[in-house]
């Protein structure tokens, strides 16, 4: 499993648009046009995953001093099944950080319970404490999700830190200006 990181046009980002907006409801992402813009962001890393040279899914991260945040992760549909999103996720855990984050929805379904079940196999904690993602978009609702990380749950002056520093950092500072 490699991760190609794209900083500028690439032939792998229609593919990518499909997933990205097929596999995330519009008010927990970006529209595409506002995620790339963003693709010279030091610290945002949109990364096309290959495996045997064949595009499989793609993630996107935030990486700062002591947390890797993990934005969006999504693998082909047709290829799920195969451990590729555990490969993804363990050669993510590769980096140097001694943290990493993510934001997943609240168990109401099937779907999201083994979504949640999915990560807990892959080393991540749900953490107890309260957490709603930040929209998008300034003036829209912010969403109920849990804040999971690893490679241990946070304490709460973490948690509270790190939410914090997701959402000023990840949302706040990509709203419009109008």
């Amino acid at each position: 499993m490699l991760f190609q990181r794209i900083t500028e046009p690439h032939p792998y980002l229609p593919s990518i648009q499909v997933w990205y907006e097929s596999s995330f409801p519009a008010d927990e992402r970006r529209q595409f046009d506002e995620l790339l813009q963003l693709l010279p962001c030091p610290d945002m890393h949109l990364c096309a995953l290959t495996d045997e040279e064949r595009l499989v899914g793609f993630l996107i991260y935030w990486q700062w001093p002591g947390v890797v945040f993990l934005e969006h992760f999504a693998i082909d549909p047709n290829l799920r099944g195969n451990q590729l999103g555990q490969r993804a996720l363990a050669h993510l855990q590769e980096l140097d950080s001694p943290r990493y984050l993510l934001e997943v929805e609240l168990p109401t379904d099937e779907l999201s319970r083994r979504r949640i079940q999915f990560y807990e196999r892959q080393g991540f904690s749900v953490n107890p404490f309260p957490y709603a993602q930040p929209p998008y978009q300034r003036g829209n609702p912010p969403i109920p999700m849990h804040l999971m990380s690893s490679p241990f749950m946070l304490s709460r002056e973490d948690f509270d830190s790190h939410s914090q520093s997701i959402n000023e950092r990840v949302y706040k500072r990509f709203y419009s200006k109008d």
